[in-house]
């Protein structure tokens, strides 16, 4: 079998690439290379257009290198598109990070990509994310079996929740006020591109059932397959130290969701926690911390790792994980990781949602910054619930997100085809 994968955010500096789409990617890379023929096309990020001929064969040399198996390597940048109105709905349409943008049937990019297909002749394409099966969409052409994978589905709510955080933990208001229409034509045309996405893709992954219902009654589609966002198992649960720290773990570079969770915990939830435990160290660890508008503020308690490599040790001086997420769609990684090495959660609805974890048995949900707060009180004073919450996380954490056996499910998928 020969596969051709697409997409936008290829993990290529194994240092520093931890975002949760790159975790996600490589969960399926490591599935096709036990079954099919390797071959990327990686659409470049912004600034990445003069990617030297030298740096790409060290790139594809190094995904060789980590999957044990040969891996060809295709790169393109994305275009703005050459006249002034198509500029223009370039700059409307961009929608995630506001570097990405959209392609035309015509574009560059949709051109490189049906090239690549005639010369690699894959048995089987699969698209990562919404962002990388654009060129796809209204292209005339006779594709081999197209597999989608979209883990971040935005439903209505998402959109609900997204626009109410950004009003209130980023950016001014008047600001966000002003960028009401753009959002809403957002809004609108990436659901419209979804439904495209999934109308030509012969089988759409999602990473929670609640995503995989309302993908396929949304767009009247029956082939949308649950694939769950998996971590490796440590080996022995984490031990549960004395001390009263709190970890947030997240990438505050990328998407907006991590800096508004990371406004609301620092100055809705923190003040209060402090003031009972002023012992109390809270730790915001990721890539990026300063564009938490808090960064500089020197907050008492608070501190700023910026990107950690050694996330074992990271655990090992955590007694509670707080997930404070307000907005977002699919699935927290983040919570899963944590479960995974036994440690007690608290997380909000929406940092939860979609996840196999039952409130109170194996994980803490608090909505309000007042219980939040209080939820993390009483796990820094008792022992025996912090070991429960954290023992019955990690039982969840082997059952339903254990990477081998998640490896195992998209190999039978691709395989049926």
């Amino acid at each position: 079998m020969k596969v051709l994968i697409v997409t936008c955010h290829l993990p290529t500096d194994n240092k520093t690439d931890k975002h949760g789409w790159f975790k996600r990617l490589e969960l399926f890379i490591d599935a096709l290379k036990e079954i099919a023929e390797i071959h990327i096309l990686y659409y470049l990020s912004n600034g990445q257009e003069n990617l030297t001929l030298e740096k790409t064969a060290e790139i594809e040399a190094n995904l060789s290198n980590k999957l044990n198996k040969k891996v060809s390597l295709y790169i393109f940048p994305y275009g703005m598109r050459g006249n002034l109105v198509g500029k223009t709905i370039d700059i409307l349409l961009n929608y995630y990070d506001k570097k990405r943008l959209f392609s035309s049937r015509n574009s560059l990019e949709a051109r490189f990509l049906k090239e690549q297909l005639q010369i690699i002749k894959p048995d089987i394409i699969f698209f990562s994310r919404l962002l990388s099966i654009f060129p796809a969409l209204g292209t005339e052409y006779n594709f081999p079996t197209i597999f989608f994978d979209v883990d971040d589905i935005s439903r209505t709510d998402y959109y609900k929740r997204l626009w109410t955080s950004k009003l209130r933990y980023l950016g001014s208001y008047w600001e966000n006020i002003k960028s009401v229409p753009l959002f809403f034509f957002q809004t609108l045309y990436k659901e419209l591109l979804l439904s495209r996405a999934v109308a030509i893709s012969d089988l759409t992954f999602v990473c929670s059932e609640i995503d995989r219902k309302y993908v396929s009654e949304k767009f009247n589609d029956s082939q949308v397959k649950t694939v769950a966002n998996a971590v490796t198992i440590p080996t022995t649960k984490s031990l549960l130290p004395s001390n009263k720290n709190l970890l947030f773990l997240g990438n505050y570079d990328q998407s907006p969701n991590n800096v508004i969770g990371a406004n609301f915990l620092i100055e809705k939830i923190w003040p209060l926690i402090y003031q009972q435990q002023p012992e109390a160290r809270l730790i915001i660890a990721g890539k990026s911390p300063n564009n938490i508008r808090t960064y500089n503020d020197n907050i008492p308690g608070v501190e700023f790792t910026g990107f950690v490599t050694d996330i074992n040790a990271l655990y090992e001086q955590t007694r509670v994980v707080c997930c404070p997420i307000l907005s977002g769609g699919g699935t927290r990684l983040k919570i899963i990781e944590a479960a995974a090495y036994g440690k007690p959660i608290v997380s909000t609805s929406v940092g939860a949602e979609g996840l196999e974890i039952i409130d109170g048995k194996e994980y803490m949900l608090r909505d309000q910054p007042e219980d939040f707060a209080q939820a993390c009180l009483e796990l820094f004073r008792n022992d025996f619930l912090c070991e429960q919450l954290g023992n019955q996380a990690r039982a969840a954490a082997i059952k339903h997100y254990d990477r081998n056996s998640i490896i195992n499910l998209i190999q039978k998928y691709f395989q049926q085809f």
